[in-house]
């Protein structure tokens, strides 16, 4: 009988596969998608300023936030989507 303890090691040394495939489950861009298609309605809260909004779409495409990941690309267009609402409001 023989054993497969070679094969078994190249596995463990192996990168890990993930649960699930990032590309497909995507909360944050989702979410994302629902406030650019209308189909979430969100607005700038009384006194809150829309150049901080533009301050940090700007940081987070000169990468001062870091490398981009979902995440943050959710982020970005969340606020983009708030900023031409209240670009229209004027």
């Amino acid at each position: 009988m023989t054993r497969d303890d070679d094969t078994d090691r190249e596995e463990d040394t192996a990168e890990p596969v993930p649960e699930s495939d990032p590309r497909h489950i995507d909360p944050a861009g989702d979410l994302a998608d629902a406030v650019e298609s209308g189909d979430l309605d969100l607005s700038l809260a009384d006194g809150q300023d829309a150049g901080d909004l533009r301050a940090f779409v700007d940081a987070a495409e000169s990468g001062e936030l870091g490398p981009v990941d979902p995440g943050l690309e959710a982020q970005v267009r969340i606020a983009r989507a708030l900023l031409d609402d209240t670009e229209g409001d004027r």
